[in-house]
Order: structure tokens, then sequence, then C-alpha cells
């Protein structure tokens, strides 16, 4: 599997690299980059949300008794692909940036991670404890493409705000964008649930719990929304 996934890293960023030549526009390569910079969190939330990674696929680095598979690494970059793949078709005139738009792409980009979440998990690549039992029987799959999902819309937020930038900005940009858009969603948005699962508290609180996680993802999906909304099509200027 790990030679699969090295060609498959190796070409995307053949085919990024190319699109940042042709378009003048290196966010292809930034972002391919920033997603596998954002796996350096897995093992916090491992550890907060209860996962952990099949021991064979070997480990980049281990802390907090949780370690980050090389292949997992390697393979950050497909957490990028949907915003850049919108962000592609923005540049073409094929994606128009409006509220209704960002919430479709929200759904959009939620089916995209549910489904590696399932390959993932069927696959035996990685696990969650207890089977991934969640209040009001909500699958773990589906909660985890909801937080995935938007850390991607967040993701193509930045990607069109810095459509123009300069290189040094774009790229002291958009590499840290996917990590702290992970820390805000897993970290901050998510932290209703796992306080009181980390806890074991009652069942009661963990419902109040996964209501408050489910709001604050749901609420942060409206705010981004809102924000493509307000953005410009290609090759015009937003309103004074």
């Amino acid at each position: 599997m790990e030679p699969g996934i090295l060609l498959f890293t190796i070409g995307a960023f053949g085919v990024a690299g190319f699109l940042a030549w042709r378009d003048h526009q290196p966010h292809y390569l930034f972002a391919l980059a920033a997603g596998q910079i954002a796996t350096l969190l897995s093992p916090l939330w491992q550890r907060l949300y209860g996962f952990s990674y099949d021991p064979s696929l070997g480990a980049l680095f281990s802390v907090l008794d949780r370690s980050l598979p090389t292949l997992v690494f390697l393979a950050g970059w497909t957490s990028m692909l949907p915003p850049l793949a919108i962000f592609f078709l923005y540049q073409r005139r094929w994606w128009f940036s409006g509220y209704f738009t960002g919430a479709l792409t929200f759904v959009l980009f939620t089916l995209y991670h549910v489904l590696v979440e399932t390959i993932g998990v069927r696959a035996g690549w990685w696990g969650y404890a207890d089977n991934g039992a969640l209040p009001f029987n909500i699958s773990v799959t589906l909660l985890a493409g909801l937080m995935n999902g938007l850390v991607s819309l967040g993701g193509l937020a930045v990607l069109l705000i810095t459509r123009h930038y300069a290189w040094p900005m774009l790229l002291a940009v958009v590499l840290p964008t996917p990590l702290l858009m992970s820390v805000l969603v897993h970290g901050l948005l998510g932290a209703p649930l796992y306080t009181v699962v980390l806890l074991r508290a009652q069942s009661w609180a963990a419902a109040i719990g996964m209501i408050g996680t489910l709001g604050l993802v749901l609420w942060g999906a409206h705010i981004i929304a809102s924000e493509l909304g307000r953005r410009p099509a290609p090759g015009r200027t937003a309103p004074a």
C-alpha cells in the first residue's frame, strides 16, 4: 500500500505543480502541502476522540501514546482535494460563490469525508473505541465527515480570499490554514462532545454535548457560507 500512496502523492503534487505553472496560481501546491501539515495534530485528536490507527501502518512519530502513521501524513493532501476542486471550477467560472452554493458545497465536502471515513474504518486502517458509539445513535463517520467538511469549507474560503495574494503572503496564510481550522473545529467546536465523553458523564450530559457540537459545526458552516456569499465573481471586484 505504501508504494501506491507514494505514487499518488507524487502524481498529485505533479498535477498541482502543472496547474500552478499554467494558471500562475501556487495555491494548488501550497494547499496540498497544508493538508499534510494538518495531520501533525492527529495524535491529539486520536486521544480526544478515541480512535487509533492500525500499528502495521508504521509511525512517523508518536506522542500522547498515539502515533501518526507515515502513510497518513503522506496522504494528508487528500483533505484539500475538495477545496482545490471547487477553487479550480471557480477560476473557470464553473462554480459561483454564494450562500446557497456554499451550503451545498459543505454538504458535498461532508459526503466526501464520510466516504473517506467509511473506507478507512472498513479497511481497518483506523478504528474507534466502543465501535464509535455516540448519543442518538449518530454514526461516528457522519460526525467526522461534518467536522472535516467544515475544515475543508474553511480551506476553500481562504483559497478564494487569497486568490490575488503575493507568494510570500499566500504561503504564510494558506499553509497553516487546515491546521488552524482543525484546531478550531476539532479542538474548540468539538469540546462539548469530547469533554463529556472523556469524563464518562451521564448519557444525558453526552446527549447535550452531542447537540452542542453539532450545533456549533452547523453554525460554523453557516458563517463561512455567508462569507462565501460576499465573494465577488472571478474578474470582478467587490462593491464598495
